[in-house]
């Protein structure tokens, strides 16, 4: 009995893994876009999620919708980032001689990075499968440590600590603005320039530093979020699964970008290094990130999740119709809604038929939305905790593909990639596991 369970698990994280990776790469190059492509991960995953712990009564459609808009709060910036593995500072202005850094400090910082990409979905995952009420007032807590400290970080601490690490970034943004005619320091600059990292791209170094300064405030925020939780919230297990999470994406982020390492000559560019043809640094990279973070979360929650029901107390109050409309709104325009139109959206945008697709994709998931309303009710009671979860990830995985691979700017005919061929194998697998536990 004991090895069967392990071997169920071993599929089950493994299946989780490959799940993320395939829909990291969907929300990557090309795809479903930064804050947007973190919806659909986190929906879809939570989904996974869901069918694969199987308990008696888990979280509702409601509460994942609401932990995969959380993940939409912290869409990274990480253009600059990635190459200096190599001991190369990155947003160097075109043409100039390379600034040599420390490798650590270029992996400290992605490490920083990857730590808060999922400050509040964290915490939100724990909270799905956490046997603890929470009140609205927690939710609000949560909310308002993530904000204060962010953007509180962004304003103050968040710039010392990236003179401690990495003091290039900060000289090379200096020099910057002494081209740019703008006399301020990097930190007075940011202020006067709040966050505005369309303006910082005009700037020589600007990029750079602000993507720095986003890591390491983002990763602030997601320890307040932690700390916030256990000690104030005082849910344990939502708090724990925050810091894997967390700990997932710093881990994953920074070793994925290996492929950068090599892609790019190695050590200062100069070791000859280089990846096979058909290896995209940038597409495996995405993969992998979600790979390995897709595996390290589900391994933790199929062996750590509390076998109690999930205990939901914001909306039990209302009355059946205000449940059911406001259930409407959340999940069928939001959850399932936005994460049918968006792909059609973002794949046909310099397309000629995108009024018209984006058109046919809104009434075809407002049909879908209105299907699965008028079967499982408009505050979906009567779903199946099991086999519904897995039933609708089975769905977006198929439509996922189906709009990856053939609409807008099909990956098709790329299909002899490497990165093109794990998400083919990706969705063949998570596909097959899904609709095993939609009729288990």
């Amino acid at each position: 009995m004991k090895t069967k369970r392990f071997l169920q698990n071993l599929a089950l994280t493994l299946t989780g893994a490959l799940l993320m990776g395939f829909l990291w790469r969907a929300r990557g190059t090309n795809g479903w876009g930064a804050a947007w492509g973190l919806l659909n991960a986190g929906f879809v995953f939570t989904l996974f999620l869901t069918a694969a712990l199987r308990r008696r009564k888990g979280p509702s459609l409601r509460l994942i919708s609401l932990a995969a808009f959380s993940f939409m709060l912290t869409a990274p910036a990480w253009g600059t980032l990635l190459q200096q593995i190599t001991g190369i500072l990155g947003g160097a202005p075109e043409g100039a001689a390379p600034v040599y850094i420390s490798p650590a400090a270029g992996l400290m910082l992605m490490a920083l990075m990857g730590f808060g990409l999922a400050a509040v979905f964290g915490v939100l995952l724990g909270r799905c499968f956490s046997a603890k009420a929470w009140r609205w007032q927690d939710y609000i807590l949560l909310l308002a440590v993530f904000f204060i400290v962010l953007y509180g970080a962004k304003a103050s601490i968040a710039h010392p600590i990236v003179h401690l690490i990495q003091p290039q970034a900060a000289e090379q943004f200096q020099t910057g603005l002494a081209s740019a005619g703008i006399e301020k320091t990097p930190f007075g600059a940011y202020l006067a320039h709040f966050n505005a990292e369309g303006w910082a791209k005009k700037i020589d170094g600007g990029r750079h530093y602000y993507a720095c300064i986003s890591a390491v405030a983002s990763a602030l925020a997601s320890a307040a979020c932690i700390f916030t939780t256990r000690f104030f919230v005082k849910d344990r297990f939502a708090a724990r699964t925050g810091a894997v999470v967390c700990g997932a994406f710093a881990c994953s982020i920074t070793l994925a970008d290996l492929f950068f390492f090599f892609s790019a000559g190695g050590y200062h560019g100069e070791q000859g290094f280089s990846l096979p043809a058909h290896f995209a640094a940038w597409s495996l990279w995405e993969y992998f990130t979600g790979f390995l973070a897709g595996g390290l979360i589900t391994a933790f929650l199929l062996r750590f999740a509390p076998a109690e029901d999930t205990r939901e107390t914001l909306l039990c109050h209302l009355q059946p119709k205000p449940l059911g409309a406001v259930s409407f709104l959340l999940c069928c325009i939001g959850g399932i809604g936005m994460n049918l139109v968006r792909p059609i959206l973002r794949r046909t945008s310099d397309s000629s038929f995108f009024i018209p697709s984006v058109i046919i994709a809104a009434l075809l998931a407002l049909g879908f939305c209105l299907l699965l309303c008028k079967k499982f009710g408009f505050a979906f009671e009567r779903a199946d905790p099991h086999r519904f979860p897995a039933l609708l990830c089975f769905v977006f995985t198929a439509y996922i593909f189906i709009t990856y691979m053939f609409i807008g700017r099909p990956e098709i005919g790329n299909l002899a990639d490497v990165h093109n061929l794990l998400f083919a194998f990706s969705f063949a697998c998570a596909a097959a596991v899904s609709i095993r536990l939609s009729i288990a």
